[in-house]
């Protein structure tokens, strides 16, 4: 780290100019200062597949129009207030780096117990030619987090979309990310994108199609757009970190985690310069699950070919997922989405009313303004979301919806619901965030080891593994109830207040406090954490489950 501090100190004060293609970045926070132009504005941009791609949009612009500068002033405050630390410029190639940080200290407040997070890291970025982008993050961290995060991450294995942790000290954790990708312009209508890192569908807080809500993975991305129509083709590599260890299988850590593969198709149709309809098919399969298809399967590489067809033409177990995403731009500043995810359905079994189990579905409702109250720089937003039993789970669990231990949709999984509301205000280089859940859902019963639809990488049958164990399944067949289960209660009440050191690398001081309280039968549980530090707000940790 001390080696990337020097060059970023060498270089300091280099020269300076625009940078087009600031589009890798899921960060929610960051966010704010475009959003704004991107859906309302915007109107050609296709908003709902992220990150951004050959965007039409130039943020490194939007930025400097809201913090303008005189570029007389010294380099030095310059670059620490304003800019990129470090900038290499020619004709023929541009690079910047700046420096990744999240030195934070808190206090769980009713546990008694002090944490910290301590980051150290880096991102670099920049463009070869003009149709060749490239850009590389890693981070190393150290952190003892809130008692509910510590037995999560002693549960899962996993710092939440961050990756495996390892033991720090008594308490505390050791781990580390990387992501990074190369983009590749191909023409006005084709791009390719090759990387390790994560993508997000929708355009609201959670998706039910596909989150960043777990950690990194390698990935293959095509995007044709053509007029109004924007079309993704997304291949993606999973691992399933819980195999051997539930299987009791020795020296997995010498073998490698089970791989599973997914082929998902995007199909975005802007309508007109308000709707935007959208449409989503994915499936997960592994190289080895069954006779006669041991192999990589080409079947679902085809990139125009239906999914679920193909599915079924090879008599393929494998886990097959339908949705859309729709948004629409309404008058004051604001827009309302949804989205539907469809695992399995059966009308004639809706039509029975008997609670099929095998009619696993969900819904997204919410809507977002923009200066609301003719309040500028005011952003308000209200989510509800709505997952049956068992969606995204599979008869066999290495098949379901899910990787390195989490949702590869919302953290909580299915057999839930959520009603959310968001406010965000900045004037100057002073931010305030606050967030209101309110989420219940069906958990496992401690000691029984039958599935009531929450986790899933509990089978949705009786399942026997290789191993020979036995998972247990559902309950029955029919009258399956939302939260059956462990009825659980979830509230979250989170307010953050931050002074913006450098906004463009969102470079802040905050000052934050959360509270949750989650209760069932078997349990009352409340956090009361409060947080002060110093941080690069980039990338979104999503510690709200």
């Amino acid at each position: 780290m001390k080696r990337i501090l020097i060059l970023c100190t060498a270089f300091f004060l280099l020269s300076d100019c625009a940078f087009s293609k600031d589009n890798e970045l899921l960060s929610k926070d960051f966010s704010h200062y475009f959003n704004y132009k991107i859906y309302l504005k915007n109107t050609s941009q296709h908003t709902s597949f992220k990150p951004y791609i050959n965007a039409n949009l130039d943020i490194t612009q939007v930025i400097d129009s809201i913090y303008p500068y005189d570029k007389n002033i010294g380099k030095l405050k310059q670059r620490f207030f304003y800019n990129y630390p470090l900038i290499i410029s020619e004709d023929d190639y541009r690079i910047v780096a700046y420096p990744l940080v999240n030195f934070s200290k808190g206090v769980d407040l009713i546990n008694d117990k002090a944490t910290f997070v301590n980051t150290r890291g880096f991102i670099t970025k920049g463009r070869i030619g003009k149709n060749v982008f490239f850009f590389s993050s890693f981070k190393e961290n150290q952190a003892i987090f809130p008692d509910y995060l510590h037995t999560f991450i002693d549960e899962k294995k996993v710092v939440p979309g961050q990756g495996y942790r390892r033991k720090f000290k008594e308490t505390g954790y050791d781990y580390a990310m990387s992501s990074g990708n190369v983009t590749i312009l191909l023409s006005n209508i084709f791009t390719i994108q090759f990387g390790h890192g994560k993508h997000f569908i929708g355009d609201g807080y959670r998706s039910l199609l596909l989150s960043d809500n777990t950690f990194n993975y390698p990935f293959l991305r095509i995007q044709s757009k053509l007029n109004n129509i924007q079309y993704t083709n997304l291949y993606t590599e999973f691992q399933d970190i819980n195999y051997f260890l539930n299987n009791n299988i020795d020296n997995y850590d010498q073998m490698g985690y089970a791989k599973k593969y997914m082929s998902s198709h995007y199909l975005s149709y802007k309508l007109n310069k308000k709707l935007e309809l959208s449409l989503f098919e994915s499936v997960i399969w592994r190289t080895n699950h069954a006779p006669g298809a041991n192999g990589f399967d080409l079947n679902y590489l085809n990139p125009v070919a239906m999914l679920r067809p193909i599915e079924f033409s090879i008599n393929s177990p494998d886990n097959v997922l339908l949705g859309s995403n729709i948004k629409y731009v309404m008058p004051y500043n604001s827009y309302t989405y949804a989205q539907i995810i469809l695992d399995e359905f059966s009308l004639n079994e809706i039509k029975n009313d008997r609670n099929w189990w095998g009619n696993k579905f969900g819904y997204q409702i919410g809507c977002k303004a923009f200066n609301a109250f003719s309040i500028n720089n005011l952003t308000l937003q209200t989510e509800y979301n709505w997952v049956r039993p068992y969606t995204y789970a599979h008869y066999n669990p290495q098949q379901n919806y899910a990787h390195y231990n989490q949702p590869l949709a919302h953290p909580l999984g299915a057999n839930f619901s959520e009603t959310l509301f968001l406010a965000n205000y900045w004037k100057g280089r002073l931010a305030v965030n606050l967030k209101l859940i309110k989420a219940k859902y069906g958990g496992s019963i401690p000691g029984d080891s039958i599935s009531y639809g929450n986790d899933l990488y509990m089978s949705t049958g009786n399942f026997e593994d290789p191993s020979g164990y036995t998972h247990s399944g559902r309950p029955s067949d029919n009258d399956i109830l939302m939260y059956q289960g462990n009825m659980t209660d979830i509230a979250i009440i989170s307010f953050t207040s931050s002074y913006i050191i450098n906004p463009k690398i969102n470079l802040k001081i905050m000052l934050g406090y959360t509270f949750r309280d989650i209760q069932n039968q078997f349990s009352n549980n409340q956090t009361s954490f409060l947080e002060f530090g110093l941080k690069t707000d980039l990338f979104n940790y999503y510690y709200d489950f």
